[in-house]
């Protein structure tokens, strides 16, 4: 799950049915690489409190230790134990795929978008409320492909409490996952492809409506935008939470602990009751509106550096 880049995805493309004029590509361009910047930035700034979300989520069979206590307990101890690294650990793979993250969902918005448009309406006017949130959930579903290895390098690495938090694990974890079960084997670099287009699908179709009905109502002022993408991104994330629980435990655990996603949602059912499907959402939440602070105020300088 990233921050999405705060401009609105439909005011470049909307209603484009022909090849993009110079200008138009050079905006475009102009975005992708302010959102990739801007979204990497993000993450670097609110990495603690994402290691914090997948160790609270992880079993203790993974962390090979007992629960923490919560959040404070778990920070306190990772300092002790791993040092100020180990709070970044596992940022390397979505600081590098972030740009290619928001160019598939933005283009991918934009395609079903046009799809969607009725032809006999106004190519200006703006596409209704249920187009937006279908285009969001098919964006959802496509940047699932590029979410899923991502997320599962950085999680293997969020969840090693002996490795030293460094660029070189993360690619040694990648090239291992490659090696030993292939590029697309069922343990492969895109394992839990099934439940990461389940969590994205939904949660991407409510961040864009979300961020659409509040910014059509407020106007696309900085603030109204600010606001718009902070509660989306809490929303879009609340929508799906246990999802992303059961994916954390189903990516991390060991070959042959569950039968599938099905004994997995069980089985962490049994042994924690439903409570377990809330374990890090304060740090979730926690880190949706800085993130997007930090986001939109460096997507907005990078922009107008490029334009002048």
């Amino acid at each position: 799950h990233y921050q999405r880049v705060p401009q609105a995805p439909s005011t470049n493309l909307r209603g484009a049915t022909a090849p993009l004029e110079p200008r138009h590509v050079m905006s475009l361009a102009t975005e992708l690489v302010a959102g990739g910047f801007a979204g990497a930035v993000g993450i670097m700034a609110t990495q603690p409190l994402d290691t914090i979300r997948i160790r609270l989520q992880s079993t203790t069979a993974v962390l090979g230790r007992d629960s923490y206590g919560g959040i404070m307990d778990c920070a306190k101890s990772m300092l002790r134990h791993e040092g100020v690294r180990g709070l970044w650990k596992g940022y390397a793979s979505p600081t590098f795929t972030v740009g290619a993250m928001n160019a598939m969902l933005f283009l991918t918005y934009e395609a079903t978008i046009r799809y969607l448009r009725d032809p006999a309406k106004d190519p200006n006017e703006d596409p209704d409320l249920r187009s937006v949130f279908l285009a969001g959930c098919v964006a959802g579903s496509g940047s699932s492909f590029i979410n899923t290895p991502t997320e599962l390098v950085k999680c293997l690495a969020q969840t090693n409490l002996k490795n030293k938090g460094t660029l070189m694990e993360e690619w040694q974890i990648a090239r291992r996952l490659v090696r030993e079960h292939g590029f697309f084997g069922t343990r492969g670099p895109w394992r839990g492809i099934e439940i990461t287009i389940i969590r994205d699908t939904p949660s991407q179709g409510l961040y864009f409506l979300l961020y659409e009905s509040i910014t059509r109502t407020f106007g696309k002022s900085e603030f109204s935008t600010f606001l718009a993408g902070g509660i989306s991104g809490a929303a879009a994330w609340a929508s799906t939470y246990p999802i992303d629980v059961i994916k954390t435990r189903w990516t991390t655990s060991a070959c042959g602990v569950y039968g599938g996603l099905t004994d997995c949602l069980v089985t962490t059912m049994q042994q924690g009751g439903w409570r377990v499907f809330l374990n890090g959402f304060g740090a979730t939440m926690a880190r949706a509106l800085p993130q997007h602070a930090v986001v939109f105020s460096t997507y907005e300088l990078i922009k107008s550096t490029l334009n002048e």
